[in-house]
Order: C-alpha cells, then structure tokens, then sequence
C-alpha cells in the first residue's frame, strides 16, 4: 500500500499549496524546456549546413577524380575517357591549378579549372550555376564566380589577364641552393588575355571568389602541357554515397593502373571533419544548460524535502521503506523531466518551423540582419531534423533530470522517523 502510495504523494507534492512552491516548480520544468529547445534548433541548423554544403560540394565538384599516381599529367586522356564510356562512366578531363590574374589594378592570387563544356555538364551542375552570360566559351574566353566579379568591379565583357605559370618558370628559376637566377631566354613574356563571358555563382564563397573556367586548352597551354593532357579525370556516378563498386572496377583495369581514385569524401575529409567536430562541440557546450536546469531541479526538491521532514518521518514511521521514499522523489523528478522535455522538444520543432519568419521579426526589432543572404549564400536559414539527433537530446536531458533528482531523493530515503520528527519539532 505504501509503495503505491508514491506516485500519489509525489504528484501532491508537485502541487504544493504554498504559492512559493508552485513558482519552484514551475521555473524547474522551465528549465529543461528552453534546454531541449535551443539544443534542438542549434543541432538541426548546423545540421541543415552540413546537408547544404555537402550539396553544393557534390554539385561542384567529381564523385571521383582520376590523376597519376606520380603527380605528373595524364596524357592522351582521350584513350581514358574512351574506355570509361565503354564501362558506362560518366567523365570529362579536367586541368586545375594555381595561377595570378591581374584585372585593372589588382593582382591575385586564384584558381583556375580548364573543362571542355560539353561533357562538363554531365559531371557537375556549374552550367545550371551560370547566372549571367553564357556557359559555353571559347579558348579565348573565361567564366568567374559573382563573388570574384563584385570584388575586383568587373562585368561580362571585360578583359583580364592570367600569367602563366610555365612561361613564369621559364623565365626564373630557383638553384639548389636558394639563390634566384634569371634565365637567358629570347621568348618575350605576354600574359594571356582572356574575355569575361560569364558570372556563375555556386552559392559557396570559397568557389565563387576563387576559381576561374577556362576552355582545356587554354588551360593546358597556361601550365605548359602537351596536347590531349589533362591533370585529372572527373567522375560522375548516380550514388555519391556508394563508390567503393565502382572504385574496385576501374582498379581491376590494367588501363588504369597508373591512376589513383580519389572521393569527394576524400577531398573534403578536413571540411567534413571540422563541421562533424563543431557540431559535437556546440552539443556538448549546449548540454551544459540541461545541467544548469537539473540544478534547478536538484534545489525545487531540496526544498520540498526541507518542507515534508515531518511527513517523511511519519511515513518511515508507518513502515515506508528508504525505497518507498526514494521513488517520491525520483518520480517527482522524472514527471518535471519528462514534463520539459517533451514541451522543449515541441517548441524546438515549432521554432525550427518558422525559423526564417522569426529571424524577420527579430530582423525588424534590432534593425540587423540576422542571416546575412551575401555572407552565408543561402536564401534562408538551413535546418535538418535529424531523429537520431532528436533522440539523443531527448535520451540526454531526460537522464540530467533524473540524475538532477537523486541527491534529494538520497537524502530523503535516509533519514530516520526520529531525526525527521526531531528536525521538525
């Protein structure tokens, strides 16, 4: 009869008469709500820019890149894309490197990528990228992001030149032992003029202000390869998130012994791995607030403890086990736990519901942007509602609660029918 008599008393006690009280124990289930909550919305929008940016990644760049094993060209690579067509691999030769542009008063420092248009939009999506002007350009013209054209004030039309590499080489050098020779040469250095035929814009800052689309050709002739050559084969496939059968078809071919795959997983290991680091960073930084509200718990019971001495050495006396009042206050814990964290789930989902109409009122009140569309590239804030993400805040902030619970409940279960009566008196 005690025994059941615990979940009773411990609902009274969650409605204590005092008003005092009752402002406690509201404020200890408050406390888990906003937790749950903002852990909610912080995970799931750093999860949605996780899922953005693997998705523009994926629209930028090759599922697989092909290059040499010794870091040299890959020559005839005609012969390559031939026999990948022939096992059904989407492909297109691809020449990238570093290279300095000089626009009207500036000289940077960027990245250029040479394609051959019309199978580089069977490999990536940079032709459904270009915003302005036109995707299919000549040797003699260039594509530049949006970011790289406001940066240096430049528009469809004009010119801008890129020094080449290997005539730079040609020209100095630099001896074993450091010291820079200039080389006897009867070639006269020009760069290379090349016609802006177009903005693309990627939505990601990295690729729109630092890389340039030239024809191969062009590209090749900038870092002195040898006709037909390219730095690397692009692969595309229909699932990113499934190369290893194909990696282990095109090892098994003799044709390609010379040539190591490379994933885009691989190419972004260090992007990738900082955003998985970050997010498991900000939650277990955030959880810190489940722990505060546990506190919050901890001293709602304390009190009442405080306040029923009496009741729980008159309930001692009658023959309640240490158990018997532990379970008092653990469920009392357990109800204020359960109680936050599901209205903290729910209004976690709520807000990463109307999260851009609130980030406008907020816009409005402070008179700033909250989610600045030029800095981030996204025209809203992202969220992703992962369920093993929710479970695990859910599972978390529920155990906090009850562990919350258990050093009052510990202290209730041990005191004795004459110390509770003599502490009251």
């Amino acid at each position: 009869m005690i025994r059941n008599a615990s979940l009773f008393l411990a609902m009274r006690y969650l409605k204590p008469k005092q008003s005092f009280l009752s402002i406690i124990t509201f404020l200890s289930i408050l406390g888990p709500i906003l937790g749950v909550a903002v852990l909610i919305v912080v995970i799931s929008v750093m999860a949605g820019f996780n899922r953005d940016i693997r998705e523009k990644i994926l629209g930028m760049q090759a599922h697989i890149q092909l290059k040499h094993a010794l870091e040299i060209p890959i020559e005839n690579y005609e012969n390559i894309l031939d026999k990948l067509n022939s096992m059904s691999i989407t492909c297109t030769p691809v020449v990238e490197g570093p290279v300095l542009i000089q626009t009207r008063k500036q000289i940077l420092a960027k990245f250029i990528k040479g394609i051959l248009p019309h199978t580089e939009e069977n490999v990536s999506d940079l032709y459904k990228s270009v915003s302005e002007g036109k995707y299919e350009i000549s040797e003699d013209e260039v594509l530049i992001g949006k970011d790289l054209a406001l940066q240096c004030n430049l528009r469809i039309g004009d010119k801008i030149l890129i020094h080449s590499p290997d005539k730079l080489n040609k020209m100095i050098e630099i001896n074993d032992d450091g010291a820079i020779q200039q080389k006897e040469t009867q070639e006269i250095y020009t760069p290379e003029e090349l016609t802006i035929a177009g903005f693309f814009s990627m939505g990601m800052y990295q690729y729109d202000s630092s890389i340039l689309i030239l024809h191969i050709e062009k590209a090749g002739e900038l870092f002195g390869l040898d006709w037909n050559s390219a730095t690397s084969i692009h692969i595309r496939t229909d699932e990113p998130f499934n190369l290893p059968p194909i990696i282990d078809r095109i090892e098994k071919e003799m044709m390609f012994s010379h040539l190591i795959p490379i994933t885009w997983q691989q190419s972004n290991q260090r992007l990738f791995g900082a955003l998985r680091v970050e997010k498991n960073l900000m939650f277990f930084l955030l959880i810190f607030i489940m722990i505060v509200a546990a506190f919050g718990i901890t001293a709602t019971l304390i009190t009442i403890v405080i306040q029923k001495t009496r009741e729980i050495g008159v309930l001692k006396a009658i023959g309640a086990s240490p158990i018997d009042v532990l379970m008092i206050f653990i469920i009392q814990g357990g109800v204020v736990g359960f109680t936050g964290t599901t209205l903290g789930t729910a209004l976690g989902l709520v807000i990463i519901e109307n999260r851009n109409f609130i980030a406008g009122i907020l816009a409005k009140i402070t008179g700033t942007e909250i989610f600045p569309k030029d800095l981030y590239h996204l025209s809203q804030i992202p969220a992703l509602v992962q369920p093993s993400d929710l479970l695990a805040i859910v599972i978390s902030s529920f155990f906090i609660c009850i562990t919350g619970a258990l050093i009052p409940a510990l202290y209730a279960a041990k005191l004795t029918p004459v110390n509770a009566l003599k502490n009251e008196m």
